[in-house]
């Protein structure tokens, strides 16, 4: 207490008001938080494991007490996330200021991450997290702290697997970080964990199941819900491409019901792509869950499956499906795909802000040794990557996008320094 100083009392009190508001919220129980506390196959392990373990030892204080540990593990995330990138990024204190009211929005309206009994309240400070420990490694390959960030990233994307990739992504930094060097004995035994882990996290997952459900598989629903996209360009015709007679049994009967309900890409004209877009994204859980996702499901048990086995075998089916969909109607899937893109970026302008930023800090960080590159270059990563999953996966919701709200400010922060630098040479 003695070393803090009186500027920083006003970000600790962010902090504390932050709590004590929100520990008077009531819990927040979303169509998404039954499959969680009954551990639904389709949910990634942590969250279940730490609801069920909550569950066990708290009982009728559960909500008070997941709300009151999902807050405090996310404001202590946000304070060392903070810290860390105002020491790595050398930010002034306004800048670190807008950095944790930033930071702090998302556990405001409209997610309310720590008060929502969803994934949400542990994904996000895992994340905040990673980026820390990714920033710390990067900035001076300290051996503990690349510990921390593969801990943390096992965590996180047992999780939630839409960040299955940012090992990769390090790795690519890290290799331009030491450029001449990367085949060096030092730096290949943590290329070769960053290579690896993604694939520890995976067998992970399957041993969750494999306990847990008896089967030795990953977390099923990743191409049930991007088949959505496909479904929805999709033509009553494409059934005669898909080889199986499960697989043409639930298209047939799918394509059908979506038909009478109106939420095809063909079942009105409209305007623009952009608006075919918008019907996509109104749509989207009536396309992935209420109907290939729960009607596959009841396909699989009324052939006699088991919950489980069920489950399983839909997902097989929209992974069987999703590729012929997608090659027999690629020219709307793209056009789809693309204003998918841009809506969660909001603009064209910003997707293209992103991708020159990228494209700019590369070739920077290829040719100088100037670390303020590297970082907006991994940051660019980070938002661009997360951006075309999102695209590919579902549609693009704040609730998926979040996570990368804070890093547009600091590619901005770091580009104004960028022109101030070279005003003065």
């Amino acid at each position: 207490m003695k070393n803090i100083k009186l500027k920083d009392i006003v970000i600790y009190g962010m902090y504390f008001f932050s709590f004590i508001f929100l520990i008077f919220q009531d819990a927040i129980y979303t169509p998404d938080t039954a499959s969680y506390l009954n551990a639904a196959i389709y949910r990634y392990p942590v969250y279940p494991i730490f609801t069920k373990f909550l569950k066990f030892v708290f009982q009728n204080y559960f909500d008070l007490v997941t709300v009151g540990i999902q807050l405090l593990f996310g404001l202590v995330a946000v304070h060392f996330t903070a810290k860390k990138l105002t020491e790595v990024l050398q930010l002034n204190y306004l800048t670190k200021f807008i950095l944790v009211a930033i930071l702090l929005f998302p556990f405001f309206g409209p997610l309310y991450v720590a008060n929502n009994i969803c994934s949400e309240g542990l994904s996000y400070p895992l994340y905040l997290f990673f980026l820390t420990f990714s920033f710390d490694f990067l900035n001076r390959f300290n051996r503990k702290t690349f510990i921390l960030l593969l801990i943390s990233y096992i965590l996180l994307t047992l999780t939630r697997g839409q960040f299955i990739i940012l090992p990769i992504i390090v790795l690519v930094i890290y290799i331009l970080k030491v450029k001449g060097s990367a085949l060096k004995g030092i730096h290949l035994k943590k290329i070769f964990l960053l290579l690896l882990i993604p694939f520890i996290a995976t067998v992970m997952d399957k041993s969750y199941h494999i306990l847990k459900d008896g089967r030795f598989v990953s977390t099923p629903f990743s191409f049930i819900s991007a088949s959505g996209a496909s479904l929805y360009v999709s033509q009553a015709s494409d059934i005669q491409f898909i080889e199986t007679d499960d697989d043409k049994e639930i298209f047939k009967d799918c394509h059908a019901f979506l038909t009478e309900n109106n939420w095809l890409l063909s079942s009105k004209n409209r305007a623009t792509p952009k608006d075919d877009y918008k019907h996509f994204h109104n749509n989207v859980s009536k396309l992935c869950n209420f109907t290939l996702h729960d009607r596959g499901t009841q396909y699989y048990l009324d052939k006699g499956y088991n919950i489980v086995d069920a489950r399983i075998a839909i997902e097989k089916t929209s992974k069987s499906m999703y590729p012929i969909l997608v090659k027999n109607n690629f020219n709307n899937w793209l056009r789809l795909y693309y204003n998918n893109l841009v809506h969660s970026f909001k603009s064209v302008f910003l997707l293209l802000f992103i991708v020159f930023v990228l494209i700019f800090s590369f070739i920077k960080s290829i040719i100088s040794d100037n670390k303020i590159y590297l970082f907006m270059f991994f940051m660019a990563s980070l938002i661009l990557s997360n951006a075309l999953i999102v695209a590919f996966a579902s549609h693009s919701i704040i609730r998926y996008l979040f996570y990368n709200y804070s890093l547009f400010f600091l590619i901005f922060v770091l580009l104004i320094k960028i022109i101030k630098h070279g005003k003065k040479t």
